[in-house]
């Protein structure tokens, strides 16, 4: 047992006083959102000429995203961060938050997009300058070099309250299904489709949305070698003929799905004639 020493027994550690603050942490996120350019970003996406704000719309929106990475689950928990005015200064209140979010219109959500696209690619810029390019993608082979790799995945969240477009999920539960793009190589979410709890998993529409404006996040000069993976239910024709028509002289796209072999797969296969098959080649191109 690890014994206390002489100089700490007797003392008592509070947490009262002036100048004590909590989720210190969330300052620097805070920070890293305005030096990447984000914030200012946001403002510009959202500005309306002739409407005047008392708290920017691009710190409100800024604000919400580092209140979500310090584990709120819910519009009011913005006081976590309100609440710190020597940390953090004029925050939004929750109601103001709302009113930031029911402002937002289809075209100021395109420009939203726009902005966080510009605003990673000097982030990727800075990651490339210091660390001669961005992270590759491991696997258990090893890793895939310059390739950018994007994963498709659609995930259930649940919910406990009869919220907006909640509904019953095909695993019986009750929540949503929003249909997320990640890049494997720096742990970015690109893009997130909100969908209803009874989405359906491999609605092909819904995949090419996604997709698409995942790949617009993405800065042009890394675009030149892309993976994009999924799961079964990215396993239709359509995906993949979008996916095979990106490739161009400069640019190419491969992907990588998984499905399972259920019966009518398994019978299919096996009613193929034998003089059909070729070898599986390996990342040498020899058969194996």
């Amino acid at each position: 047992m690890q014994t206390i020493p002489k100089w700490m027994q007797g003392l008592t550690v509070t947490v009262g006083g002036h100048g004590v603050v909590s989720h210190v942490g969330t300052a620097g996120l805070r920070m890293l959102a305005f030096k990447s350019g984000l914030t200012g970003e946001l403002t510009a996406a959202l500005r309306v000429r002739g409407h005047q704000v008392r708290h920017d719309r691009g710190q409100v929106l800024s604000d919400l995203g580092v209140m979500i990475a310090d584990g709120g689950t819910a519009i009011r928990h913005i006081r976590t961060l309100r609440d710190q005015g020597e940390l953090f200064g004029s925050v939004a209140s929750a109601s103001t938050a709302w009113r930031a979010l029911e402002e937002v219109t289809a075209r100021q959500r395109d420009k939203i997009a726009a902005a966080r696209a510009r605003a990673r690619r000097r982030v990727w810029e800075l990651i490339a300058a210091r660390h001669a390019g961005i992270p590759a993608s491991r696997t258990c082979y090893g890793d895939l070099g310059e390739w950018i790799v994007i994963r498709l995945d659609a995930t259930i969240q649940l919910c406990h309250s009869d919220k907006e477009a909640a509904a019953g999920t095909f695993k019986g539960s009750f929540g949503l299904f929003p249909l997320t793009a990640w890049c494997d190589n720096t742990g970015e979410c690109l893009a997130i489709k909100l969908r209803p709890g009874n989405a359906g998993a491999n609605t092909v529409a819904d995949h090419l949305e996604v997709l698409a404006a995942a790949i617009a996040q993405i800065p042009p000069k890394h675009r030149r070698r892309i993976l994009i993976t999924c799961d079964g239910a990215g396993a239709t024709i359509e995906l993949l003929a979008f996916i095979t028509m990106l490739n161009t002289r400069s640019r190419r796209a491969h992907y990588s799905v998984g499905f399972d072999l259920d019966e009518r797969a398994r019978s299919a296969i096996t009613a193929l004639p034998a003089d059909v098959w070729s070898c599986v080649l390996d990342d040498t191109g020899q058969a194996c």
